[in-house]
């Protein structure tokens, strides 16, 4: 993905409600995506391509559409992508 030859260290990720997360844990979570989404899109049929295309810094916004679209927090999405079994 482009723009992450930057460094990760000494980044602060701001969600949507002005949520602080540390960036190695964000960018774990996004790598982590990155692996499981098509089969988290097979649980949860609704969600749309809209839904989880992003752009590069915009990993916070995507998990705040799929818990739009899941009728569930961000946080709970987080956690599920975090925990999620392949």
């Amino acid at each position: 993905m482009e723009g992450h030859q930057n460094s990760k260290q000494d980044k602060t990720h701001f969600g949507i409600n002005g949520d602080h997360f540390d960036a190695k844990y964000n960018d774990a979570l996004e790598d982590r995506w990155l692996s499981i989404n098509a089969d988290y899109r097979k649980q949860y049929t609704t969600i749309t391509d809209d839904d989880v295309s992003y752009r590069t810094g915009e990993f916070d916004m995507m998990t705040q559409k799929i818990a739009r679209r899941t009728n569930r927090s961000r946080d709970q999405v987080l956690e599920e992508i975090k925990n999620w079994h392949l």
